[in-house]
């Protein structure tokens, strides 16, 4: 064999592995998508209707103690004083799970110095 022919057969054989290796990688991609928006799809309280959480996944403190998060909170309260009311009622709806009229009554007493927990 010449080396141009063993040249070739080595890159064949490294493309079928990076192939391989590709494959495997979109494989877990897709697996870490789905458990992704297994979370992501829940966010309710607990003991709520349509709450489909899956047991091994905990439920978060803001969510147990039906307060927000202080990081959360200090968000919404930037948001808020950046004139973003709409991105506020976004970020909690999506944080807790909340129809859009009750995020919107969230953060309207938010604005007003009354909280919802």
């Amino acid at each position: 064999m010449e080396n141009t022919d063993i040249i070739a057969i080595l890159a064949l054989v490294l493309a079928l592995l990076l192939m391989l290796r590709v494959y495997s990688l979109k494989k877990r991609v897709h697996e870490l998508e789905g458990q992704l928006a297994l979370r992501d799809s829940y966010g309710g309280a607990a003991g709520t209707a349509g709450n489909t959480r899956p047991p091994g996944i905990p439920t978060p403190l803001f969510v147990q103690n039906m307060e927000i998060a202080p990081d959360l909170e200090r968000r919404l309260h930037l948001l808020l004083a950046e004139g973003k009311k709409i991105q506020a009622i976004k970020v909690i709806r999506e944080a807790r799970n909340l129809s859009l009229k009750d995020a919107k009554d969230y953060i309207d007493n938010m604005e007003r110095g009354r909280f919802l927990n």
